[in-house]
Order: C-alpha cells, then structure tokens, then sequence
C-alpha cells in the first residue's frame, strides 16, 4: 500500500472530536504506550528479553505469533496517529518520511549519525 492512500484511508475513519492537534498527539502517546507495555508484560513474564541488542522469545511459537500479531496491531494504530498528526498540519505522510529519511542520510555522511541533539 502506498502511504498516501494510507493517509487518506485511515483519516476517513477520523470522527470530527479527533480533528485537532492534541486529540491526535495525545493518541500517538497512548498508542506508543500500549505497545511499549506488552513489549514490559511479555518481559515481566519471562516471555522475551533482550539480549545482544535482539530480542529473545523464550514462550511458545504460538505465543511468540500472538504477541507478534498484537504488536503489530498497536504499531498501526501508532501509524494512525502519525497520519493524523501529519493531516493536522496540512503535511503529506509520505514527505515526513522522505525528510525523515533525508535527514538521516545527511547525518550518516557527516559522521554525525551517533550523537545527540536534533541540529547536528
């Protein structure tokens, strides 16, 4: 799918209480907090850890495909917000990306791709 006809997708299902900039920030740190927190459930359950920068899955294949499936489900609604937040300041989710991605790039040339700090 492209990300344009993602945009426009997922903002038809927008009711009109979610067309501001805060309902669609506020979603984007829920959203993003509820996969962090099955990511915390599974690692307090013994499930998954990490280990050399990789995650390790130690419950079932089963388990392994629900909690993929279930990640993946609150990394959309992540995806959601995103839209919206782009839709909100008249922006096409695709160019964030590519700026996105140009940004890096630059800073991978410059050797500064390690560091902190957004101006470097």
């Amino acid at each position: 799918m492209k990300v344009e006809t993602y945009q426009t997708q997922a903002m038809s299902t927008r009711m009109d209480t979610c067309d501001n900039h805060i309902y669609m920030l506020g979603r984007l740190h829920e959203e993003a907090g509820e996969l962090q927190g099955k990511i915390n459930k599974a690692q307090r359950k013994g499930q998954l850890r990490a280990e050399d920068n990789h995650w390790v899955w130690k419950g079932t294949h089963e388990e392994l495909l629900q909690f993929r499936d279930e990640c993946l489900k609150e990394l959309g609604d992540v995806c959601w917000a995103c839209a919206g937040i782009a839709e909100e300041m008249s922006a096409e989710l695709a160019d964030v990306m590519q700026g996105n991605l140009d940004k890096l790039k630059s800073r991978k040339e410059r050797g500064v791709i390690e560091g902190f700090g957004d101006n470097r």
